[in-house]
């Protein structure tokens, strides 16, 4: 079981959901902009067109969707690695990802992490409600990974590594 250090303060859900607002909103921003700039190609991957004799499904409309969250995946996991360590929404946010112990995540870390986040949203995002009732503020896809998102400390080590 992860141990927290009692000098690292968890960032709550409150902190957490709002950089995942900037983040989403940013991606978004991003995808129209690719809309406008290379039509062709973002109808491909981004703006599938249904037909209007399909009903679309809930399943139907997630996989549509699937090249935004695989991007969205992709960009979790490279940021929540470096030295960021986390999204834009996160340092705008001023928390970080890290293990128990405030250090930075490896990519392998990261990697679990940002997958396993599938599995807290597609249980009724029951995996990230669960923050508001964990006492180390841990979704699902941080106790699986053994990772924490904290709040930055101007004087703590994580801002210097």
């Amino acid at each position: 079981m992860l141990q927290v250090n009692p000098t690292i303060s968890p960032a709550n859900f409150g902190l957490r959901l709002c950089a995942c607002f900037i983040d989403l909103t940013m991606l978004v921003i991003l995808t129209f902009l690719l809309k406008i700039a290379f039509p062709d190609f973002s109808n491909v991957w981004f703006f599938k067109e249904s037909f209007a004799s399909v009903t679309l499904s809930g399943t139907n409309w997630v996989l549509r969707r699937s090249s935004l969250i695989g991007l969205w995946i992709i960009y979790s996991i490279i940021m929540d690695c470096t030295t960021f360590r986390g999204t834009v929404g996160k340092q705008i946010m001023k928390i970080v990802v890290s293990d128990d112990n405030g250090n930075r995540i490896t990519l392998l870390r990261s990697v679990g992490r940002n997958l396993f986040k599938i599995i807290s949203y597609s249980v009724a995002a029951l995996g990230f409600i669960w923050i508001l009732f964990d006492s180390r503020k841990m979704g699902w896809h941080d106790m699986i990974a053994n990772t924490l998102v904290i709040k930055k400390s101007p004087l703590s080590k994580i801002d210097r590594k």
